[in-house]
């Protein structure tokens, strides 16, 4: 056997072993050059009347053309209702606060015609997702669940950069977008995650995917359709997820009071509700139609609108309910939408040694990775 021959044979021999885990992450360039997607805009909060801005150290103040306008030690302190135009603060050491917040990057002052102006914090993307990844997910969970998680949440991010090119900020801080919880909330193993995968995104046909997450399916993920309506999304598809068994939120049950259910549906003008019954499910066994009856009539609505209704007590449409006692029991599993990654069974998938890759290409099939150019 020639040499040439025997490095083939080798050569197919470890990608035959590699099998689907087998990944090349190959470059991708955003669309738009005049807006950068190393950098992300993040609402933290509005402000009226007196606002104080602080940080350690000399901060500083700029207009909208650059100039230096105010300098401060450790605080600087501004009457809002007098802004014009945009400033920025900056600080000479890592870190500002406003609230409570402690962030990276600086601070923007957006005035509005009306209403309190917008307080954004702008930093690099990489930054950001440092305090995003550990208010998302524990820390302490597996590297490639984390991993998995920091694709996600930078995905999703520059989703967002991009469609919000013309606006004021990109992302809020809360869960209206994904949970940003500043400098404090960092922690040295999610920081490695992050890093480890620095620019990577998950692509469909080069556009960066819907990354949509949530904490656990029950069982077997939600098409989004269902939950938000529109058209059929490809890498969204209905998947099986056992590991989701290993989240304390798989299972859970809860009893909602008869007097809460006749006032939460009170505007369905129903009297005193006498009984619940689920009509129809999706593919995935959430709940799609429902009946209430009541003493005074009754009416059909969706498991979506039953569920924002209640807000906590119901914790997925993968539920059951029965009258009991003075109320209804409640049982169910899966915790959130349950569409995209389900962050229990990533935990559940690392912890059994699968890598982000197939973590990734689990809950998003049809998906590759791609990462940032500069």
């Amino acid at each position: 056997m020639t040499r040439k021959l025997v490095l083939y044979c080798t050569l197919i021999l470890v990608l035959w072993e590699a099998g689907c885990n087998t990944v090349i992450i190959r470059p991708w360039t955003p669309p738009y050059k005049s807006r950068s997607v190393h950098e992300i805009r993040v609402l933290i909060g509005k402000a009226e009347g007196d606002l104080q801005i602080r940080g350690e150290g000399l901060l500083s103040v700029y207009d909208a053309n650059e100039l230096l306008i105010k300098k401060g030690i450790d605080i600087i302190s501004l009457n809002v209702s007098k802004l014009k135009a945009p400033i920025r603060f900056a600080s000479e050491t890592q870190g500002l606060e406003f609230k409570s917040l402690k962030v990276r990057g600086s601070i923007l002052l957006v005035p509005q015609n009306s209403g309190p102006a917008l307080v954004v914090n702008v930093l690099p993307l990489e930054e950001y997702l440092y305090a995003v990844v550990p208010s998302e997910v524990p820390y302490s969970w597996p590297q490639e669940a984390l991993k998995a998680q920091a694709i996600c949440a930078r995905t999703y991010a520059v989703r967002e950069i991009l469609n919000k090119k013309n606006a004021f900020y990109d992302v809020e801080a809360n869960t209206n977008s994904q949970v940003y919880g500043g400098l404090e909330k960092e922690h040295p193993s999610t920081t490695k995650a992050v890093q480890d995968t620095t620019g990577v995104l998950a692509v469909y046909e080069e556009t960066p995917i819907q990354a949509f997450f949530h904490s656990n399916s029950g069982g077997k993920t939600e098409v989004p359709e269902n939950v938000w309506g529109g058209k059929r999304i490809p890498y969204l598809s209905t998947v099986a997820s056992e590991f989701d068994r290993a989240g304390d939120n798989f299972y859970w049950k809860d009893v909602i009071p008869q007097e809460t259910l006749d006032s939460k549906f009170s505007h369905l003008k129903l009297g005193e509700i006498r009984s619940v019954q689920v009509l129809s499910r999706t593919a995935s066994g959430r709940v799609d139609l429902m009946e209430l009856s009541g003493s005074e009539g009754s009416s059909r609505i969706r498991g979506k609108e039953f569920r924002q209704t209640l807000g906590n007590s119901v914790r997925s449409l993968r539920f059951g309910i029965q009258k009991e006692g003075n109320g209804y029991l409640v049982k169910g599993m899966g915790s959130g939408h349950g569409v995209g990654l389900s962050q229990w069974g990533s935990f559940g998938m690392a912890k059994e040694n699968y890598n982000y890759v197939e973590i990734l290409r689990h809950y998003y099939p049809g998906t590759d990775l791609a990462r940032i150019t500069r």
